[in-house]
């Protein structure tokens, strides 16, 4: 029983993925994922002389744990917006509203199904790339296996914190946030005198103890997340009165805006962001990896032997870039096709929801990157950093509207798509995250060469957004 609803979770996954991206967009993703895995064996060389080897394997682990902990919180925390879409359809993980199995059986089910997902479709197609690079470069065969179990034990890792944070979270907020931090603290401390995970303790060293302690760590998460569930159902209070007298008040709010967006959508979008409760969901999957980046910044600096220097204005690259996941999270609030009996166009709503994005969000990056210049001791960077971030932010959110409209999430899984997105995402955030480093050796030119890149990335978003009625004019709400 439980293998056929593994299964039928696992085929519901991907209708899913091909109902909102092309078939043949979600199909070919992992093969340009394979791509990636090739080309991280061809520049390893370059990279170990740059960042050292033990270095340069911590980030990679890092990298895939943080993975792991996006791909979890994606799944665990958008699936009731899925629900929210496909309203007229029932998923699977809803089962036990209707069917005599547990809550806490299914959503097990459901982490299961997540791991082997991802596992299909990218762990193994990135081995599949490392596995020709391997070949073509002459690197040990065995070497590269052990290290890509070592890596996929850092993703399950960060998975099945995902998994826990989203449990708590069903209890209360304040118990995800006090959860999350002693786990937090529970693994830095855990780690301290070793490498960032314990799988990569036991590739670089081989003892039997720590790819035990890389299975069973996990296990004990999951484990106690499953506990932790319960059957739950969200449940709002009964109003009195509604939110039709706040339209009013918010499109005032908003008439600042009427010359780049309609002030009545934006008002709406925000009455349905508040009504619909997102606003708290949205601002726990921002401050979650904001969280993982602060601690990351401060276990870098504390925790580990090796120096990286990364600054204010590095994490003022990354801080800017994490937008992307806010304004994805508000196309998730609601199905859009009622609009198609208004007079309103994609574009409008694309737009809208683009300068709700910028008037709700903009205290949380700077709250979290000036606790990041305070714990690294660089408030004179801060300045600089905000500006960084906020031309990253509007840089990468405006070519995401303009790209994927309405449909950020899915149309991400589109191989075509996400290739066009990360060539017009990473180089900027390459060459400012090169000029981040290169600081303290000239400053003066540094600055000079971010102001320039920062005033071009200025210009596109400005392109990107007039572009976005030209993108969209044509495009219907079903």
């Amino acid at each position: 029983m439980n293998r056929l609803i593994l299964w039928r979770m696992l085929q519901e996954e991907i209708r899913l993925n091909t109902s909102f991206a092309s078939g043949k967009g979600f199909y070919s993703f992992p093969i340009l994922v394979s791509i990636s895995g090739f080309l991280a064996i061809v520049f390893t060389d370059e990279m170990i002389t740059d960042m050292g080897y033990l270095g340069y394997l911590e980030v990679l682990h890092f990298g895939f744990l943080f993975y792991g902990i996006f791909a979890g919180s994606l799944a665990f925390f958008g699936n009731e917006f899925l629900e929210r879409i496909f309203g007229y359809l029932g998923l699977i993980i809803g089962l036990p509203t209707t069917q005599p199995i547990t809550q806490r059986k299914i959503t097990f089910l459901y982490f299961v199904k997540e791991f082997i997902f991802y596992s299909f479709f990218t762990l193994i197609p990135a081995f599949i790339g490392g596995l020709i690079g391997s070949y073509v470069y002459g690197i040990n065969l065995i070497s590269l296996i052990e290290f890509s179990i070592s890596l996929s034990f850092s993703f399950l890792t960060g998975l099945s914190f995902a998994y826990l944070i989203s449990s708590l979270y069903r209890l209360s907020w304040g118990f995800s946030v006090g959860g999350g931090l002693v786990t937090l603290i529970i693994y830095a401390l855990s780690v301290k005198d070793t490498a960032i995970t314990p799988s990569l303790e036991w590739y670089l060293h081989k003892e039997p103890i720590f790819i035990f302690i890389s299975l069973i760590n996990p296990l004990i998460i999951a484990f106690c997340a499953t506990i932790l569930v319960t059957d739950y159902y969200e449940e709002g209070t009964i109003r009195t009165v509604g939110y039709q007298d706040r339209l009013k008040e918010y499109i005032g709010k908003f008439n600042w805006a009427k010359q780049i967006s309609n002030p009545t959508i934006i008002s709406k979008e925000r009455i349905d962001l508040q009504r619909s409760k997102t606003g708290t969901k949205m601002f726990f999957s921002f401050a979650f990896p904001l969280a993982i980046l602060t601690f990351m910044n401060w276990f870098i600096d504390k925790g580990l032997p090796i120096q990286i220097d990364f600054n204010t204005i590095f994490y003022g690259v990354m801080v800017g870039f994490f937008g992307t996941m806010i304004y994805s999270w508000l196309n998730t609030i609601d199905s859009p096709t009622f609009y198609s009996t208004l007079p309103v166009t994609v574009s409008d709503v694309v737009r809208a929801r683009l300068v709700l994005f910028f008037t709700i969000t903009w205290w949380i990056p700077l709250l979290f990157l000036s606790l990041i210049s305070y714990m690294s001791s660089e408030i004179y960077l801060l300045p600089i950093g905000i500006i960084v971030m906020i031309t990253v932010g509007m840089y990468i959110v405006n070519y995401t509207a303009w790209s994927t409209g309405l449909r950020t999430n899915s149309a991400l899984f589109d191989a075509i798509v996400f290739l066009k997105f990360f060539v017009v995402s990473v180089p900027p955030m390459i060459a400012m995250t090169i000029l981040s480093l290169a600081i303290s050796h000239s400053i003066s030119t540094v600055l000079i060469a971010l102001s320039c890149i920062c005033g071009i990335l200025a210009l596109f978003s400005i392109f990107f957004y007039n572009k976005i009625e030209v993108k969209w004019q044509n495009e219907t709400f079903d």
